[in-house]
């Protein structure tokens, strides 16, 4: 689900900036271009504010990543402001022109799926690195994480990943040592049926087709691609607490 942000509180972040990055480019009442020096009170101002208003900033025009609002230059201790300056300004513009837009322009009725409102075990597990833009690593820690879920559940450490999901769903009957989770309900019912050989094909091509991938890949996806990957993982965790743990019976 995407960000969502006080306007108001936006734009007192924005203002701020806006006013003291003009400060520090107008020196004796002359406008410098580009760079100011960077030992200053007002650069240590900037600094202090740099990664809140990079986040309004990111949030306000919808921006993946936002640069160094102050940027250092390498040489005789200056650095260059402008471009975070006109940044800072368009977000300033959009908020201003926001509810007119609205007016004219309707959006997609389509609806979101927040992140967060994932199977827990998977987004815990994929929250920091998705937070990091990893998206890929994300996916592929949250798939390990469901991974040892079931050796838990089923005590099995000898097997992972596909073989695991096909040894713990399989419609044969459990073994010593080797459980199985069934889909709870009358074996003889369809919907039952058709419920325990889908969760053995679909388990198996979650870490066929998601995991692995997301393991071996040298590119990371894209935030979409691992957000729809994340979902199937979560549907997966929560058929699996649907599930009963069935063990072979005691002589």
């Amino acid at each position: 689900m995407p960000e969502t942000i006080d306007p108001a509180w936006a734009n007192e972040v924005l203002e701020w900036w806006v006013k003291h990055a003009d400060a520090a480019l107008t020196k004796d009442g002359q406008r410098r271009e580009y760079e100011f020096c960077r030992s200053g009170r007002d650069t240590d101002e900037l600094l202090g504010r740099e990664l809140q208003t990079r986040r309004v900033i990111k949030v306000v025009l919808g921006i993946d990543k936002v640069g160094a609002l102050v940027r250092p230059l390498g040489q005789h201790n200056f650095v260059e402001l402008q471009s975070g300056l006109d940044l800072a300004r368009r977000a300033l513009g959009k908020l201003a022109t926001a509810e007119e837009t609205a007016q004219y322009i309707t959006g997609t009725s389509a609806p979101t799926m927040a992140a967060d409102s994932l199977h827990p075990l998977i987004w815990d597990a994929a929250s920091k690195l998705w937070q990091d833009e990893h998206h890929g690593p994300a996916v592929q820690r949250a798939a390990t994480f469901l991974n040892a879920h079931v050796q838990d559940l089923t005590g099995r450490r000898d097997v992972s990943d596909s073989a695991l999901m096909a040894e713990v769903f399989s419609a044969t009957p459990p073994r010593d040592g080797k459980p199985r989770l069934r889909w709870p309900g009358d074996q003889e019912d369809l919907t039952v049926k058709t419920m325990r050989a889908g969760l053995l094909h679909f388990s198996q091509g979650c870490f066929m087709a998601i995991r692995n991938p997301a393991t071996h890949s040298t590119s990371d996806a894209s935030a979409q691609e691992a957000l729809e990957q994340l979902a199937i993982l979560s549907t997966l965790a929560r058929w699996i607490d649907q599930c009963e743990l069935v063990e072979l019976e005691s002589a």
